[in-house]
């Protein structure tokens, strides 16, 4: 069971006690004394209770602009707490009933908006991650070596801004939006003109398997696409190690994007409309998955307001996604079936 450890740090004349929150919700709770005027009370909760806890928490100081709550991971505790593996064998009390109830099978809201906001935010290593797996992509595909080509999604920093447009559709988070897209934008443009400098000045072999893969799309590469934004969205929302899954969501985007780059940069247009078929596919499925994915996990926003803007935005979002889809499916099986 993973725990978390709630700090709520409010002024000497706060009006706030102990019972702010469910003490069925807790597994330990203590206080500090007084310093500097100010208070601080901690508590100690399963991952999967906090967000309840922290809504509570909002609910009892959100009018108040002089109170700060702190989210941090715990390694361990002594004495341990009973997995529910353990306890699987015993009928379940009715508070184990009640808390059920209350948990939402992944981290807090708030924790999962931090850890994504952290990964879209552009700057100098991006760029340089991004070029840097272009041209070892680049590489791969060229000399047909899958290798290569792997070792190009292990560094490719894609998997960040797929997963912050998504979540930000789903909370209807405008700022979060737009910086995800530019990173997005900038990303996928910065590998599409070094992909092209590279199809022109480099020799490229269109029957080379790792190219000619990339270059035909069938219904398959749609399953993948939605695989690919499945498993990021669960790498953040489940605490699944997200440099491995990022290289899932790398499968599907980075070889075909440079694949399109090299071809064109190539004169091969015929060739290069397949791979860019292919790559918009991946980016549709992708997007289309997470939204659907976040939704399922129950993740929305805080206030009545923001929760009726987010459901429209998202609404909006899977119209246009899945009508982008059913026109792809639509060219997929005209032009490559």
């Amino acid at each position: 069971m993973a725990l978390r450890l709630i700090q709520i740090i409010t002024p000497e004349d706060c009006e706030l006690d102990e019972d702010i929150i469910d003490e069925d919700d807790v597994i330990e709770q203590w206080v500090d004394d007084s310093v500097s005027g100010r208070t601080t009370i901690h508590i100690l909760a399963d991952v999967e209770l906090t967000e309840k806890i922290l809504a509570d928490i909002d609910d009892r100081l959100g009018h108040r602009d002089d109170y700060r709550v702190i989210l941090l991971p715990v390694a361990a505790t002594i004495p341990k707490q009973e997995t529910n593996e353990e306890k699987e064998d015993e009928p379940p009390t009715q508070k184990e009933k009640e808390q059920g109830d209350k948990r939402v099978k992944r981290i807090s809201r708030d924790e999962l908006y931090e850890e994504i906001k952290a990964v879209v935010d552009i700057s100098w290593v991006y760029f340089v991650l991004i070029a840097l797996s272009c041209v070892v992509a680049a590489n791969g595909l060229i000399r047909d070596s899958g290798a290569m080509v792997i070792g190009a999604m292990v560094i490719a920093p894609i998997l960040g801004p797929n997963v912050g447009l998504s979540l930000a559709t789903t909370l209807g988070d405008k700022a979060l939006m737009i910086r995800s897209m530019k990173s997005i934008v900038y990303g996928f443009s910065l590998g599409m003109v070094l992909s092209i400098m590279m199809g022109f000045m480099i020799q490229v072999d269109p029957e080379v398997y790792e190219i000619s893969s990339r270059t035909s799309v069938s219904f398959a590469d749609i399953a993948l696409g939605l695989s690919a934004g499945v498993a990021g969205c669960l790498s953040f929302t489940r605490g699944i190690s997200a440099a491995v899954i990022g290289v899932m969501v790398a499968v599907a985007l980075l070889p075909p994007m440079v694949a399109t780059g090299l071809l064109l940069g190539s004169g091969m247009y015929d060739l290069a409309f397949g791979a860019a078929i292919l790559t918009i596919t991946y980016i549709i499925c992708v997007n289309l998955a997470g939204v659907v994915t976040f939704l399922l996990q129950g993740i929305k926003p805080k206030s009545f307001r923001e929760r009726r803007e987010g459901e429209e935005l998202s609404r909006y979002a899977i119209m246009i996604w899945v009508s982008l889809l059913i026109g792809l499916a639509a060219i997929i099986y005209f032009q490559f079936m």
